[in-house]
């Protein structure tokens, strides 16, 4: 089909997320993907500096997942996963329990972050409900949280942007404030921080309040995504959060959909704290962003608050694709390449990397525009000293202009960030950040 007859479908078919459509203008088609870049249907390279939207993280086209996936669908390309299953999704809970070392044991499949954090909010629910403690059924956010895009999930999440219009249709979720702190202190910071004992005293005048209703406090683990923008708090918060929540006999649910993967420079976030929750959702890079694929870790005594003869204690979540077993041969795959590639080990090189750009960057005029940069393993972002609103048109004329430099850029309001491919080249990134520097001055010094 010319390109011509494609966009005109296009414009006649597609509503594509997240997107006001009667202003986005003419797409960009990608052909095809190897590594870091994408190629266009017209043979331009770009930089693909956002991991198309966060999940791929081994690069595109990686031969090893390609032929995973080819392989398993020569055997099996899909079977119901409830009374039947199959090699790829028993491999892989395994294997995914032992990411964990095996303190989450039980794995739920699905297909989406948001659907995982569902899960996981009906897992810490319908536990306390199983069990007879019938007033255990509010959860507890932080502020500025973002956990999907669904009911429950808006309901659990900041009332941001993406969700102001639904209000009503979402339930009530009390809210506690992250410590605020620096990020240059960061990384020395302890529970002893004025800032941290400020949050766990907010924390805990709520559970000794509410414990007897709250089922279970949600985090983003240690970075705060997209309502947020990537603000980042540190490990010792979460490390005593945790631990106040034992005390109270309230749940911890960590969203690991976009943290999770090598994302942060270990596996999880949580390791960063040295803790582990009852309940983890992951999605996003778990397939190598190649598969819709999803899954819900938790706890053994979760599992056994569901193991029973009463049918109605069933957890009565699924769908079609649960389990899909090329999903699941994929992320097996993606599980390989981390020990065959040294995957993390990449990931803290451009941690380190990042470093060095950052410091060139703001060493001359951008810096006047800076308000904080912010850096954790695969993560950069750039948090502009305006006050740009996430429906500007400020992101949009980002996008459009770093695609057009050959590096794709998509800012969440006043912050610009990367989250590439754990492959990105020096070359790449290096290009990546030049690009950024002039769009940004190009926009900015008008």
């Amino acid at each position: 089909m010319d390109d011509s007859a494609l966009r005109s479908l296009f414009h006649q078919h597609v509503w594509q997320p997240f997107t006001q459509m009667k202003l986005a203008g003419e797409p960009h088609f990608i052909e095809r993907g190897k590594g870091a870049l994408l190629v266009t249907r017209d043979g331009q390279e770009i930089v693909d500096a956002i991991g198309s939207w966060w999940v791929n993280i081994h690069g595109h086209s990686h031969p090893k997942i390609n032929a995973a996936i080819a392989n398993q669908a020569e055997a099996l390309e899909h079977v119901i996963f409830a009374g039947l299953s199959h090699a790829p999704g028993v491999e892989l809970a395994a294997r995914l329990s032992a990411t964990t070392n095996h303190h989450l044991p039980r794995v739920y499949y699905s297909d989406n972050g948001s659907t995982a954090i569902e899960i996981a909010l009906k897992m810490a629910y319908q536990f306390f409900q199983n069990k007879g403690a019938v007033h255990k059924r509010e959860f507890i956010s932080l502020t500025g949280a973002y956990h999907g895009d669904t009911i429950g999930t808006m309901s659990v999440g900041a009332r941001s942007v993406f969700h102001e219009m639904y209000a009503d249709l979402l339930f009530d979720t009390h809210y506690v404030s992250p410590p605020a702190v620096a990020f240059e202190n960061w990384h020395i910071v302890d529970e002893s921080h004025p800032a941290i004992q400020t949050a766990l005293t907010e924390l805990e005048e709520l559970l000794s309040a509410k414990s007897t209703q709250i089922c279970a406090l949600l985090v983003e683990p240690l970075v705060q995504g997209a309502s947020a923008a990537f603000a980042m708090y540190p490990p010792a918060y979460l490390r005593a959060a945790f631990q106040l929540c034992k005390e109270y006999d309230v749940f911890t649910i960590a969203d690991e959909v976009f943290t999770g993967s090598g994302r942060t420079g270990r596996y999880y976030a949580c390791e960063h704290a040295g803790v582990w929750p009852d309940i983890m959702a992951l999605s996003k890079g778990l397939s190598g962003g190649y598969l819709p694929l999803a899954a819900t870790l938790c706890s053994e005594k979760i599992y056994q608050g569901f193991y029973s003869d009463n049918r109605a204690h069933t957890l009565f979540h699924g769908h079609s694709m649960t389990g899909n077993p090329l999903g699941c041969a994929a992320a097996l795959a993606s599980l390989d390449l981390f020990t065959a590639e040294n995957t993390l080990q990449r990931v803290q090189e451009l941690e380190q990397h990042y470093r060095k750009l950052a410091a060139e960057l703001l060493a001359g005029p951008l810096a006047a525009f800076t308000k904080e940069v912010r850096i954790l393993g695969s993560i950069f972002a750039l948090e502009l000293a305006a006050d740009l609103q996430y429906t500007s048109d400020f992101g949009w004329q980002v996008m459009q202009r770093s695609i057009a430099g050959g590096v794709l850029l998509r800012p969440l309001g006043k912050v610009i960030y990367m989250t590439p491919p754990y492959c990105i080249s020096s070359a790449q990134l290096e290009k990546a950040f030049s690009v950024l520097h002039s769009v940004l001055l190009e926009l900015l010094a008008d």
